[in-house]
């Protein structure tokens, strides 16, 4: 039986390696949260934005509606937040790679804080820019939708905490790439440490599963148990709590031990992957009740 768990574990993991984001379902379940706290006016205006996106008759098609609770514009806004992922593999003009993250240098033993080397092209530069547009009455409505799909997105990268860092040790003299070139063995193989994390909050599964985990999350973390939401305000304070999240809970404070590929992939020490589930789930509160204060504040 713990072979088999492993093995599962392992092929969840599996959907996640090469989406360099929270998975689909992480996204789905931020995005799910954010909703449920806008009002219903502006539950109505993110309907009427994303009407305008591209892959919006796609959604739509796809839509079952076979849930009470779940209708269409909330689907929709789910939805949108995967895009930017999606279109990573496309040629579009939205497409912007290095929006997803910011590399600031972890250097242990001291971990210095250190700007990111992408001010102009990193995921605050990219958070600013959806804010622009979709605060510009004169903007098109084909942008509005774009960006907002973005902003959704992007709220939820931030919180991961390995979307902003890269580690420089020995072995990683030119980063490790939040994680995408550190090797851990959470079971029998061994996969990126940034993969491991991209799927805490799941890999799959249908959108009212990632409703009820979004509900489940909002219940066990009320905004009044989370003082970061009054201490930390703006993208660069969440960007620099998810920095220190990273060198506390993700690299512990540089013991975590490591490979290189994943033939020197190391397994994790005893209860680091409960403690990081804690963690995920801790964020993924945060970004939801971010996403829609930021909503509330730029969607015009």
């Amino acid at each position: 039986m713990k072979n088999l768990t492993a093995i599962l574990f392992l092929a969840l993991l599996f959907v996640a390696q090469n989406t360099q984001a929270w998975s689909g379902a992480g996204h789905q379940v931020i995005a799910a949260e954010a909703y449920r706290q806008l009002s219903p006016a502006l539950q109505a205006k993110m309907g009427e934005i994303l009407k305008s996106h591209p892959d919006y008759e796609k959604w739509k098609e796809s839509f079952t509606g076979d849930s009470a609770n779940l209708d269409l514009d909330m689907f929709i806004f789910m939805r949108a937040s995967t895009w930017p992922d999606e279109i990573r593999r496309r040629k579009s003009e939205y497409n912007h790679p290095k929006w997803h993250y910011v590399d600031y240098p972890l250097k242990p033993p001291q971990f210095p804080v250190e700007p990111g080397p992408d001010p102009t092209d990193d995921i605050l530069f990219g958070i600013g820019q959806c804010e622009n547009v979709l605060s510009d009455a004169k903007a098109s409505a084909l942008d509005r939708a774009a960006y907002l799909s973005w902003l959704i997105h992007l709220v939820g990268d931030i919180h991961m905490p390995l979307h902003c860092c890269s580690l420089f040790t020995g072995a990683y003299p030119t980063g490790d790439r939040g994680g995408n070139s550190f090797y851990i063995k959470p079971a029998t193989k061994g996969i990126a440490l940034h993969s491991f994390w991209d799927g805490l909050l799941g890999t799959s599964g249908k959108p009212q599963a990632h409703l009820n985990y979004a509900i489940q999350i909002e219940a066990e973390h009320t905004r009044k148990s989370l003082p970061e939401l009054k201490k930390d305000k703006t993208p660069k304070d969440w960007s620099l709590e998810s920095r220190g999240i990273a060198v506390e809970k993700a690299y512990l404070h540089g013991e975590l031990k490591g490979g290189t590929d994943k033939d020197t992939a190391v397994e994790l020490p005893e209860g680091y992957s409960k403690a990081a589930k804690v963690v995920a789930e801790k964020q993924a509160a945060l970004a939801g009740y971010r996403l829609s204060d930021e909503i509330q504040k730029w969607v015009k």
